[in-house]
């Protein structure tokens, strides 16, 4: 089943003093680019959360955010910023001097500044991987579930219109029957009182009808745009990613379209090509979500 490409999808896994938060959310996208933002700053997670997130999804603009919590203070220390420190005394030092100030610049001054420590977890990407390799997948699970279902209506609603196009089609079709004898009659009746008491060939009159009949023939689209909406109705129906070739099928219809309602002198055919047109357009629109 078609998914949708918009979705959220969370993962909670806690072992031991150790708990891990993945939210994944994706939006529509042209291709599969993903974003992550993690707690622990590491290239070797960010490369294995990007590939289980790959085996999953094939387009979306996907964000992940990763959060690892350690709850007992062990794995943990402090680093003082040196450079830092040296800046805050030195800056200290200046503006005592500077505006002759008696106070001592002393511990207690500068432990203030507290910028100056920086409090660091020890874990090693390969410890923290297995309780974030499991939140992600927990977490795309979810997500997954979630696009499903937004993909079902979609699908749903596009099933619907589509049924709607090819009624449009076939009425199109029954219209265009009848009007290629009146195309014909009319054009004859035309040229007749246009070469009124002239010398006119009556073979090359009716040629010339023929051939304006044969322009005005939209057979062949209308062969065309059903068989484009059939390959429509079948791809809807596939378990894979199908949003990239629903859209090209929708403008070789769209195109069909165009075609009949420029050939075709007919008012009533008219009103139908618009009105198939107006459905396209929303499937366009429900497409541009679809996976």
């Amino acid at each position: 089943m078609a998914k949708s490409m918009t979705g959220y999808g969370a993962g909670k896994i806690k072992k031991g003093d150790q708990e891990c938060l993945v939210e994944i959310r994706t939006l529509n996208n042209k291709y599969c680019d993903i974003f992550i933002k993690n707690s622990i700053p590491s290239l070797e997670i960010e490369q294995k959360v990007e590939k289980l997130v790959k085996e999953k999804i094939s387009r979306g603009k996907v964000n992940v955010l990763i959060k690892l919590n350690k709850y007992g203070s062990e794995g943990e220390k402090v680093i003082i910023k040196e450079d830092l420190c040296d800046s805050y005394y030195g800056a200290l030092n200046i503006l005592k001097d500077k505006y002759k100030l008696k106070e001592e610049i002393n511990l207690d001054t500068l432990i203030k500044f507290k910028d100056i420590f920086q409090v660091v977890r020890e874990e090693e990407a390969d410890k923290a991987w297995p309780l974030i390799e499991e939140a992600v997948k927990e977490a795309l699970e979810s997500l997954l579930k979630m696009r499903e279902r937004e993909g079902k209506a979609l699908i749903k609603d596009i099933k619907a219109r589509i049924k709607e196009v090819i009624k449009l089609i076939d009425q199109i079709e029954k219209y265009s029957q009848l009007s290629l004898p009146a195309y014909k009659d009319d054009f004859l009746k035309k040229i007749k009182n246009l070469t009124e008491g002239l010398k006119v060939e009556e073979e090359r009159i009716e040629l010339e009808a023929a051939i304006f009949a044969e322009k005005s023939d939209i057979t062949e689209e209308i062969i065309r745009a059903r068989s484009h909406l059939n390959q429509l109705s079948d791809l809807v129906e596939a378990n894979e990613p199908i949003g990239r070739k629903m859209d090209f099928i929708l403008q070789e219809t769209n195109r069909e379209i165009n075609t009949i309602g420029s050939k075709s002198n007919n008012s009533q055919i008219t009103s139908l090509v618009i009105a198939a047109k107006s459905e396209l357009e929303k499937i366009r629109e429900q497409t541009q979500n679809i996976e």
